[in-house]
């Protein structure tokens, strides 16, 4: 091959990279993660759970949350429960919370986040891909 046919298929490849390289920019930008947070008391679904935050409080440094969860069988549901604050992503502090298929089951969820701050935290509930929060008021 020629030098100048080598230099044309080099050419050809570089376009081809930098068009796919757009259009996977193009992608990421476009579905960012953005989710309109839900009030409480208005049930949502997140996978097979449903959820209501009824109650949320927060005193000094701890968050309490008062949720309403129901749907399917699991005795950890909180395990994809966690608040932002500050940019931290906080996990909830050990608990009986479960849920059922058959009944609605009450429970308080409790967080310790980093600092004391009069800031809004999010309440993020993650089941695989699907996504809610709710924002929570600070003190």
């Amino acid at each position: 091959m020629k030098t100048k046919t080598l230099l044309l298929l080099s050419l050809g490849c570089a376009i081809a990279i930098l068009g796919a390289g757009i259009g996977l920019a193009s992608q990421v930008f476009s579905s960012r993660d953005v989710f309109d947070p839900i009030e409480y008391g208005v049930t949502a679904e997140v996978g097979d759970l449903q959820i209501a935050v009824t109650r949320a409080e927060r005193s000094g440094a701890r968050q309490s949350i008062e949720v309403v969860v129901w749907g399917l069988d699991d005795d950890s549901v909180t395990d994809s429960f966690a608040v932002v604050s500050g940019r931290e992503e906080i996990f909830a502090e050990p608990n009986d919370c479960s849920s059922s298929v058959e009944e609605q089951h009450s429970c308080e969820v409790e967080f310790v986040l980093p600092t004391a701050t009069t800031e809004p935290a999010v309440l993020l509930v993650t089941r695989g891909e699907e996504r809610v929060q709710w924002v929570l008021a600070g003190s």
